[in-house]
């Protein structure tokens, strides 16, 4: 079992997860990486996300 995480931790992560995302998606608008990298990206930053769900935390 994971550790339940407070408010404010788990605004930190969204916040992480949503400077990601931004990142990943200006990468690729400006050519710097390709489609398929963004991608992979796109899905380990969502792996990453649904690892530590709330419904998770709350088990």
């Amino acid at each position: 079992m994971g550790k339940v995480l407070t408010n404010e931790e788990r605004e930190k992560r969204m916040a992480e997860d949503i400077w990601l995302n931004y990142f990943n998606q200006y990468l690729y608008e400006h050519g710097t990486i390709t489609e398929k990298e963004y991608n992979r990206m796109t899905e380990k930053i969502a792996a990453r996300t649904a690892k530590r769900s709330p419904e998770r935390d709350a088990r």
